[in-house]
């Protein structure tokens, strides 16, 4: 079921391309998003028309999620991307492991048994767009970026993007080193940080402190109220 819905998204922004008129799309970015119990995956890409792509491709549009500097560095090389391949395995770690992993968690050192249900679904999802380039007669699969996601319930998501790309005859670049306007890339400069929100992030060390100092906080508390309780035990 993951890995259909997560397919789904693709095959949408494909027929969008094909509706403009396109035989590509370029730069897709990818994100899940949590929407009122579920996830809602959207991608986004820009539609773009190469006259050296075979016909073929004006039903079945290359997709990749390549930056423009990638893109132009594999294009210049006789690659061209065929296909976004996504990898999805989903595994749960069950009632014995979960407990297991329960009580190891109390105790420094690995826990094996995460670590192994992790290796296991990243070497599947790693399978499956080994296995969706292959349908696509693609030489190799670039640009992997690998995701792990919490899904609850002693259950992991493990999913896997890449860019099938195959050696095409007659494709290079139309100038032999890479114009300056594909690298450049947008910045945000202008940053507010007075809009609060409900979730901070650890990362920021202003954020990890405020939370390492309440938890010292809660501790101190925790302590306090075991004296007392202590104190009318004693006094009884």
């Amino acid at each position: 079921m993951f890995n259909e819905t997560r397919h789904l998204a693709l095959k949408r922004i494909k027929a969008e391309a094909r509706e403009a008129g396109a035989n590509a799309v370029v730069g897709i970015q990818t994100s899940i998003l949590p929407f009122a119990g579920m996830q809602e995956m959207v991608m986004i890409g820009t539609a773009s028309k190469h006259p050296g792509l075979p016909i073929g491709f004006n039903q079945n549009p290359i997709t990749s999620d390549l930056t423009n500097d990638e893109m132009w560095g594999l294009i210049n090389q006789g690659y061209m991307p065929v296909q976004l391949v996504l990898g999805v395995s989903v595994y749960s770690l069950g009632l014995v492991g979960g407990i297991t992993s329960f009580f190891k968690s109390f105790v420094r050192g690995e826990i094996h048994e995460l670590t192994t249900l992790i290796y296991e679904a990243r070497e599947e999802a790693l399978a499956h767009i080994a296995e969706e380039a292959r349908r696509y007669s693609a030489d190799q699969v670039v640009g992997i970026k690998t995701y792990v996601y919490n899904l609850g319930g002693g259950i992991i998501e493990f999913m896997a993007i890449g860019t099938a790309v195959k050696k095409m005859p007659d494709i290079n670049t139309q100038s032999e080193s890479l114009p300056p306007q594909a690298i450049i890339r947008d910045q945000d400069t202008f940053i507010n940080t007075a809009e609060t929100t409900n979730v901070s992030s650890l990362n920021q060390p202003t954020n990890a402190k405020n939370a390492v100092t309440g938890l010292v906080g809660f501790g101190v508390f925790a302590l306090w109220l075991v004296f007392i309780f202590l104190r009318v035990l004693l006094h009884r």
